[in-house]
């Protein structure tokens, strides 16, 4: 695991949170899961938030009127001082003990998810810095929930490489200069995986972590529908 430090953004890591091929319990577990990395990482000082999520039923994942309660993976971007120990502390296999929310005389009560960082690898660093020149960035409304709520503002950045082609739509944050700077993030780990031989594409890589997660050995275990843990 690599931490992203470019020369003007330090201590950057992505950690993914995935369901696997685990039942729906599992991917409840991963949402649950959501809101106590968020809240453990603001008590360290670090910075956090949501970048993307993938719901776990299919007809949930093009829409954005609809919040699921269930999720096959979320990526969340972290920054801060101690964030390699902050991710550390998470990574590997988290066990969750209880009661199916979905079959409530499910004889199952252990589900298990899985936790990883998103890597860069060391020899194909590109540096925010000098990616930026190669970038075309476009400004569009986002496509937030309806009614009252929906985001107004041209806060959406689309971000083009032009050398390669690749293109991002980032749209988590109300200030494009946030959301410009997520966009130039996925474009460098899209870049530094670009032709490596470790992986051929770091989306590859993440749908390889679906059919990743180990039962044994968890890193972390959590209880009953509040989510207690014995430490």
């Amino acid at each position: 695991m690599k931490i992203v430090k470019g020369e003007n953004e330090k201590n950057i890591a992505w950690l993914q949170v995935t369901s696997g091929q685990g039942p729906k319990e599992c991917a409840w577990v991963v949402a649950r899961l959501e809101p106590i990395i968020l809240q453990e990482a603001k008590k360290a000082d670090l910075s956090a938030e949501r970048i993307e999520a993938l719901a776990f039923d299919k007809l949930l994942r093009k829409q954005n009127l609809i919040e699921t309660d269930a999720y096959l993976s979320i990526l969340i971007r972290l920054q801060g001082r101690g964030v390699d120990e902050f991710v550390q502390s998470w990574q590997g296999t988290i066990k969750w003990q209880g009661e199916s929310p979905y079959r409530p005389k499910h004889k199952r009560f252990n589900w298990f998810v899985g936790v990883a960082t998103l890597a860069i690898p060391e020899k194909q660093n590109v540096e925010l810095s000098s990616l930026s020149k190669d970038i075309d960035f476009e400004s569009m409304r986002t496509k937030g929930p309806g009614g009252q709520h929906v985001n107004k503002t041209n806060s959406a950045i689309r971000a083009t490489h032009r050398p390669t082609g690749l293109q991002v739509r980032v749209e988590t944050d109300r200030s494009q200069h946030r959301n410009k700077q997520i966009a130039l993030e996925r474009l460098q780990m899209l870049l530094a995986q670009r032709g490596s031989n470790e992986k051929k594409s770091i989306e590859h890589a993440r749908w390889l972590q679906h059919y990743d997660v180990k039962r044994g050995s968890p890193t972390r275990i959590f209880y009953g529908k509040g989510f207690t843990e014995n430490h």
